[in-house]
């Protein structure tokens, strides 16, 4: 970044102390910035959402093609859990525990 620093040299002892402070920090602070990485590094924050709202978010800026295969192949890996949480499972799990249904 290389900002501009505050001037050191003003002859007056307290300023020049509490400015040599502040470039400092001023330098661990573009350090920390400097290493956060780019805009373009970012993460969209449509992928971070849960993928209905982020099929919404899809076709509310026109990229419907795009929604529709992510809705499409979520809509598949749902229907695989569901299938997988059939009532033999669920005894299964209630044996492994230890409990009995009542």
């Amino acid at each position: 970044m290389n900002l501009e620093r505050l001037p050191t040299n003003t002859g007056i002892e307290l300023i020049d102390n509490l400015n040599a402070q502040l470039n400092e920090q001023a330098g661990r602070l573009e350090t920390l910035l400097a290493s956060c990485g780019t805009t373009a590094e970012a993460i969209s924050f449509a992928d971070v959402m849960h993928w209905k709202d982020r099929a919404r978010y899809l076709r509310s800026v026109g990229q419907a093609k795009k929604a529709n295969e992510l809705a499409k192949k979520m809509a598949a890996l749902e229907e695989e859990e569901d299938h997988d949480d059939t009532e033999e499972n669920y005894k299964q799990f209630l044996q492994d525990e230890g409990l009995t249904l009542s």
